[in-house]
């Protein structure tokens, strides 16, 4: 039986509770954990067999459709039109896993006795973000599958009921002993989980903090550790760039799921000959988007952030900012006078960039800062603790190849926002994280090798 202490979904739409949801008891996990252990790596076991299995999942998604984009609206504050979105970028990661898979050699023969034979490490304890309650997900156990493992998936508290939906319809398909879901906020029994001999790879997505205390405890237990964490993300606007189109790009960058997402950028470096032009033209852009309750509003161009907590931080970090001197140029009506976490794109101009490259913006507000020496602006760039993604936007295709040479960052889009994808790696440097998602980058982090030889007299 489940745990009967039940806990409030709360709407970021209404700031109510919607739902409630129990959690999983260490009986019960460790009952999963045996089923996982014990029956996914026989039927994992040949890559025709993940390919399959992968594609029956998009299947099923696909089937529910409707369901999960009702859910990912009213539980995280999508827009239906991220929430459709999101269902496509869901199955891609699985669709494209069981293609790679399907051509996958799992045995290397290098001498004429010798084989590597590729192997999974072990279950996947799969510990996934909020602000992707789904694709989140799919993302992980694409790489997981994909390597022969079946996993242990740890939802956030904040996507519980998108990732309960996605748990019922695993267990009337029968894939319950493939993938089984740990729903907890219990931190001591997630390190109990994290020390089980079955536990192979441990794969993370979340903040540095969180990721820095999990990956600690992972090499204390001597287990391989994946984490995309947080990310502090410049995009830059050079003189000679396409200022209508850097605008365009950074502002649906910039408002995708009001913020909240690892790869969007949270300061803007633009150069000092196009600096009131591309200022004048985020002004005019955020003027026209406000924030809306998306389970209410069917066109809303944007959400609300997650969490009271999360909004409360937001006013204060602008009290911050205000006192530094910086200025508001877009977003001055800010205050919602709605029930909900609802918060209007805002930018500050501010002269020197500290204040935002010591604090991850996972909201709708931009930093705006003038540079006029390039090579001052690369060290900058260049000296950032959580260099996750890097955006440049300029004409010279030669100097942006040039500027952004021995630029440390996980993903770099140039003239472009469009960096990730479920065939592409993803990840960070430094505090912003460490190996690789997706691909089949991603699946490596699940596999090592057997070293085989065989003498027969």
């Amino acid at each position: 039986m489940a745990n009967n202490n039940q806990i409030d979904c709360i709407s970021p739409n209404t700031g109510a509770p919607f739902d409630k949801w129990s959690q999983t008891t260490p009986a019960e996990l460790q009952a999963l954990l045996d089923t996982v252990h014990k029956k996914s790596f026989y039927e994992l076991k040949e890559a025709s067999s993940r390919s399959s299995i992968l594609l029956s999942i998009s299947n099923l998604i696909e089937k529910h459709r409707e369901d999960f984009e009702a859910l990912i609206v009213r539980e995280v504050g999508k827009t239906q039109t991220e929430a459709k979105s999101e269902i496509d970028y869901s199955k891609s990661f699985l669709t494209y896993m069981a293609d790679a898979v399907s051509s996958l050699e799992l045995t290397e023969q290098i001498e004429s006795n010798r084989n590597v034979n590729i192997v999974p490490r072990g279950v996947g304890l799969l510990i996934t973000p909020f602000n992707d309650p789904l694709a989140g997900i799919t993302r992980k156990i694409a790489n997981c599958i994909g390597s022969g493992a079946g996993a242990i998936i740890k939802p956030p508290e904040l996507g519980i009921k998108t990732a309960t939906k996605f748990e019922d319809i695993l267990k009337q398909d029968k894939l319950d002993h493939i993938l089984s879901f740990l729903r907890t906020d219990d931190k001591n029994l997630i390190q109990q989980l994290m020390a089980a001999d079955e536990i192979g790879t441990i794969s993370f997505t979340g903040s540095t903090e969180v990721g820095i205390l999990l990956s600690t405890n992972a090499g204390r237990n001597l287990k391989p550790f994946v984490g995309e964490l947080g990310g502090i993300n410049p995009f830059v606007i050079f003189s000679d760039a396409d200022v209508n189109k850097a605008v365009d790009d950074l502002v649906v960058r910039k408002i995708k799921a009001a913020g909240q997402a690892c790869s969007a950028q949270n300061i803007l470096f633009v150069e000092k000959q196009v600096a009131d032009d591309t200022i004048q033209k985020i002004a005019d852009a955020f003027s026209k988007i406000k924030a809306s309750a998306t389970d209410s509003v069917a066109d809303a161009k944007m959400g609300p952030v997650r969490t009271k907590k999360a909004l409360e931080a937001l006013y204060t970090f602008e009290e911050k900012l205000i006192k530094s001197g910086a200025i508001c140029v877009a977003g001055s009506e800010n205050r919602t006078k709605e029930a909900g976490f609802l918060y209007d794109p805002a930018a500050y101009l501010i002269s020197e960039p500290n204040i935002f490259l010591e604090y991850e913006i996972f909201a709708p507000l931009l930093g705006i800062c003038i540079f006029e020496d390039r090579e001052k602006l690369r060290e900058i760039i260049r000296s950032n603790k959580q260099p996750l993604a890097l955006y440049a936007y300029s004409s010279d295709s030669h100097y942006l190849k040039e500027f952004i040479y021995g630029l440390n960052y996980g993903s770099i889009g140039l003239n472009d926002t469009g960096i990730q994808g479920a065939h592409a790696p993803t990840g960070g440097f430094g505090q912003a994280g460490i190996g690789r998602e997706g691909g089949i980058w991603g699946l490596r982090e699940f596999t090592t090798t057997i070293n085989v030889k065989e003498v027969f007299s």
